[in-house]
């Protein structure tokens, strides 16, 4: 997700000094089967079928699945929205979710559930016997969810509807139990794992859907048209309707759509996603999937990444909206592609999408930015971060934190993308180009729809200059980078 940032301006040079499971063969994926229909009050009525294979080397006795739509029911422990952001994210006042779980059954037969989780943000399903590694079984969960009003992930507002994490989707099994982290308001609280998708979805025909995938077929009757939908590989899946104009171009092989409801410029936006797409497939591995939407629509943030679709708030014009765009058109290599685990290591992606979004002003001119005035002002802003805060004692410079531990969300933002940025500016200036160039690559190639932990990159960067670089990384991770002015 892209938070914009205020570039803090100094009058001085800055000038910055340092004090001294890749996955295997592919598995098999877990397949969800959606049966989805959004009515015109903005009620969701949904069947989700999970065909779960159990890739993990131990035998599961129950499986867990995110409720993510919980969080924004009333009264939740954990608000997606933080207070300051309230009235900007509930321009028409407060509104909840209500998610109802109708039936659940596991191969066929009804289920024990119970709703758990430290913000009732986990459905678990009891299993008739043992699944065993590589077994299958299916579980299938029929809801209804009536959605908020606010310029959120999920949500409606006059102009759309985003459908993003609206559907119980598998925990993540990890070191012995469920990841079953709640919506926390910092960052982006998500991890999963690639799935195949077959969806149908049913709308008023008065919107227009875009959507996770490939659309194969749609098909009208009377004031509803329903989709058929097809995703293979992603991490998610994603859907945003609204009253849209669309306009379409190509990069290399794949679609790339922009959907907008308020632009005068919409070439401008397409040509940017285009730009985006091909600069960084060849900077780090083929773009993977057939097709990529742009979604103008209701967000109080920047942005937000989805495979195959990102979300662009339509609080934004002209060079920021574009530079939102290459942000999150990074992510679908550094989230989308290569997974990891948002919570727990938020620079990891976060870091990646924004360094690269500098990278893409190094290979594309004609923008406002420029990759030298991009490092500049996240060095800048950084300096007078650590200036206002650490050197007064009232900020924690590490990036080994999980995300709910920064201290609000300014915290957050700085230490995953403007340090995260920096930290791997400062890699690349000290093994070389071609060699941190490379290492994208293999980095990206080996953990391609996998899930990576800092030491691949880690062990990317060394195999590919050769080095050892734990100490480099530690220093910045740790937050024991040193700083200093010249004037």
């Amino acid at each position: 997700m892209r938070k914009r940032l205020t570039a803090l301006v100094l009058a001085t040079t800055v000038s910055l000094s340092l004090a001294a499971c890749a996955p295997s063969d592919k598995e098999e994926n877990t397949e969800y089967t959606i049966v989805a229909s959004l009515s015109a009050d903005n009620m969701l009525t949904a069947s989700v079928t999970c065909d779960y294979v159990n890739n993990n080397d131990v035998p599961l006795d129950e499986l867990q699945f995110h409720l993510y739509p919980n969080a924004y029911r009333e009264g939740s422990k954990y608000s997606p929205i933080v207070a300051s952001q309230s009235s900007s994210a509930y321009p028409s006042g407060k509104s909840y979710s209500e998610l109802d779980i109708k039936t659940v059954s596991v191969n066929g037969a009804d289920s024990q559930v119970t709703v758990t989780g430290v913000d009732e943000n986990i459905l678990s399903v009891a299993l008739p016997s043992r699944l065993e590694p590589t077994e299958h079984v299916t579980v299938q969960i029929d809801y209804t969810l009536k959605l908020p009003k606010v310029r959120h992930r999920l949500g409606y507002t006059d102009k759309s509807v985003n459908l993003a994490n609206f559907y119980p989707i598998a925990c993540v099994y990890r070191d012995g139990a469920f990841v079953a982290d709640p919506y926390y308001s910092t960052g982006d609280p998500f991890f999963s794992e690639t799935a195949d998708y077959d969806v149908t979805f049913t709308a008023p025909s008065a919107y227009t859907g875009a959507f996770t995938g490939e659309v194969e077929n749609s098909s009208e009757e009377g004031e509803l048209t329903t989709y058929n939908i097809t995703a293979t590989d992603v991490r998610d899946f994603a859907a945003v309707f609204g009253k849209y104009e669309k306009v379409s171009g190509l990069a290399g092989s794949a679609i790339v759509n922009y959907y907008y409801h308020t632009d005068s410029a919409p070439e401008s936006a397409l040509n940017t996603a285009i730009a985006a797409i091909k600069t960084f497939g060849e900077m780090f591995g083929e773009y993977p999937y057939p097709e990529f939407s742009v979604v103008q629509t209701g967000f109080i943030h920047g942005g937000m990444e989805y495979p195959g679709l990102v979300m662009i708030s339509d609080s934004y014009s002209g060079d920021a909206y574009n530079d939102i765009i290459v942000h999150e058109t990074a992510h679908q290599w550094w989230y989308g592609v290569v997974g990891n685990d948002e919570v727990k290591h938020a620079w990891l992606d976060e870091g990646l999408a924004e360094y690269s979004t500098m990278m893409f002003y190094e290979q594309n001119e004609g923008y406002k930015y420029t990759f030298a005035e991009k490092r500049a002002d996240a060095l800048t802003a950084y300096m007078v971060y650590c200036e206002t805060f650490k050197n007064n004692g009232l900020g924690d410079t590490s990036m080994t934190r999980p995300s709910n531990e920064y201290a609000d969300e300014t915290e957050y933002s700085y230490m995953t993308y403007v340090k995260g940025a920096l930290m791997l500016d400062d890699v690349r200036n000290t093994i070389g180009d071609s060699a941190f160039k490379s290492a994208l690559k293999k980095y990206y190639a080996d953990n391609k729809f996998g899930v990576a932990e800092p030491q691949d990159l880690i062990g990317a960067m060394e195999k590919a200059s050769k080095r050892q670089l734990d100490a480099l990384f530690d220093s910045w991770l740790d937050g024991n980078v040193k700083l200093y002015s010249t004037h």
